[in-house]
């Protein structure tokens, strides 16, 4: 087992399912995960997936509303919150 586990160096998530389905593995009922944690008690290197991408993520932030606000009031494009003469403008424009 120690050898399957070493001639999968460098080892991920998808090389440890693999193995896990392997005969000499499932008949000892060996997991992925006791599969990395014994790599990483080898030595063998463990390359950790990338973490996925939160749905928070994917929604609009504060500056792409302000961004929008600007281009629909034809404001002045630059960084940060709206100023005062901005904000006057806003407010007219929804009156």
């Amino acid at each position: 087992m120690m050898d399957a586990v070493r001639s999968a160096a460098p080892l991920n998530l998808a090389k440890a399912h693999s193995l896990a389905q392997m005969d000499l593995f499932a008949k000892a009922d060996v997991g992925y995960r006791s599969i990395i944690a014994k790599a990483k008690s080898l030595g063998v290197e463990y390359v950790k997936a990338a973490p996925a991408a939160k749905a928070k993520d994917q929604q609009p932030t504060k500056a792409d509303y302000l961004r929008e606000i600007r281009i629909c009031l034809a404001l002045p494009e630059r960084e940060g919150d709206l100023t005062k003469v901005e904000l006057v403008s806003v407010l007219e424009s929804i009156r």
